[in-house]
């Protein structure tokens, strides 16, 4: 099917797509040289996901840790390693889409340790979630961020510090101490985990868009167009969509381009 033809062919949308094209041929191009995931060694490390394990993602509760507008018709949701790098690059990426989206979009955390590859990144993922307990949402968001700058700039994270950190945002350091010896959230670092890998991830970062319903059909030829022209540059998958038109994963470390690229398409009338 010529899908630019078909868009094409629908009076007022040609502007629209011959711009979302274009800057796919661009972004495409930026990403074509770069090798943007973190993967484990072995078969399960084929960063190439089924497009409709995506529609497996859990739908997003109370226990998540969310940054935006509750209410947002898009959500993303991803499953990162703290250790990763390029999870360090991604995570300020992230939060400026959501932060310039005028409340469209919000950003949903979830944990995906790679323990083969960073041995420490569980007990990293364990620390964020007892700040959240004990700290709240604000508390998270401010220790994760700082975890990641942290981690980027040193190489990984250094344990001893993170007792200071919590403090930092305002939680008790005794309350810390008992709440990561007794391994309060192991059950969710290790359920969030399952889950990435039940929606298709391989590694990290791996990301989900949620959409609120199924995208209109323009939507859809606009999102393949856009999916196409960024996984030739890149040489693989990196943009699927669900058969059901309900979710869109994305593998790697996305500029904050093509993740507009990604959310115009989505939402293109």
């Amino acid at each position: 099917m010529n899908i630019l033809k078909n868009i094409k062919d629908k009076q007022g949308n040609i502007t629209v797509a011959i711009a979302i094209i274009g800057a796919a041929l661009i972004i495409a191009g930026a990403v074509m040289f770069t090798n943007n995931s973190d993967t484990p060694a072995g078969p399960a490390g084929q960063a190439n996901p089924s497009s409709d394990a995506a529609s497996n993602v859990r739908p997003v509760d109370d226990t998540d840790w969310v940054y935006g507008n509750a209410e947002s018709e898009i959500t993303i949701v991803e499953y990162s390693d703290t250790e990763c790098p390029f999870c360090s690059r991604l995570h300020p990426t992230l939060k400026q889409v959501v932060d310039e989206s005028e409340g469209k979009v919000n950003w949903v955390y979830r944990h995906f340790p790679l323990v083969q590859l960073h041995p420490i990144a569980p007990t990293v993922a364990h620390a964020t979630e007892c700040v959240g307990e004990l700290g709240g949402n604000d508390a998270f968001w401010s220790f994760t961020d700082r975890v990641y700058v942290e981690s980027g700039a040193n190489r990984g994270t250094d344990l001893s510090k993170l007792v200071e950190y919590a403090v930092e945002y305002g939680v008790d350091a005794e309350a810390y101490n008992q709440c990561m010896e007794e391994s309060r959230h192991q059950t969710k670092v290790e359920g969030d985990f399952r889950n990435g890998v039940e929606s298709g991830g391989t590694g990290t970062p791996y990301s989900i868009i949620v959409l609120n319903g199924e995208i209109t059909d323009d939507s859809f030829e606009a999102l393949n167009l856009v999916a196409q022209t960024i996984n030739t540059g890149a040489g693989g998958d990196l943009i699927n969509v669900t058969s059901d038109r309900t979710a869109v994963s994305a593998s790697g470390a996305l500029g904050a381009d093509m993740w507009n690229q990604i959310i115009n398409a989505v939402t293109f009338k």
